[in-house]
């Protein structure tokens, strides 16, 4: 089987897992990166969102909008550039953030449970490596189009 089959895979598995636990809280899918990134940077544009987590601006702006709704974010526009919009976390986001690192850190130790610190360190630098090279890939085809 692939290497990128079993990221994949592994990926898909650990959403189901998020889903599940963070369902309680009107949170799914990708929910909690926003919130993980939006509540460590307030004021963040959608536009550095789209880039801190590697999508495309215009599922930036669905997610927000979703978590707008759910009253998790609140948008302004920029005063700098009235242009872009500024994403804050709301008191929810605030007060649910420790949830979302709990319900991961849970995720991370049931899938690395058995697994020794060393093998952890190697495996983590070589996904690091994996993931640069995948964004290096990505960017020289930004710069061909």
């Amino acid at each position: 089987m692939s290497m990128m089959r079993l990221i994949n895979r592994t990926t898909r598995l650990g959403e189901m897992y998020r889903n599940e636990k963070m369902s309680k809280y009107g949170l799914k899918g990708m929910h909690h990166t926003y919130i993980l990134n939006i509540c460590n940077n307030p004021g963040v544009t959608q536009e550095q969102l789209a880039e801190i987590i590697f999508v495309n601006k215009s599922n930036v702006t669905r997610q927000i909008a979703n978590l707008e709704k759910e009253g998790y974010v609140t948008r302004s526009p920029d005063p700098k550039d009235g242009r872009k919009l500024l994403v804050h976390p709301t008191e929810k986001a605030r007060d649910v953030y420790p949830k979302v690192v709990e319900i991961l850190k849970e995720w991370n130790e049931i899938i690395m449970d058995g697994i020794s610190t060393e093998e952890k360190e190697h495996l983590e630098k070589d996904l690091l490596l994996v993931m640069q090279k995948a964004k290096t890939a990505v960017d020289q085809l930004e710069r061909i189009e």
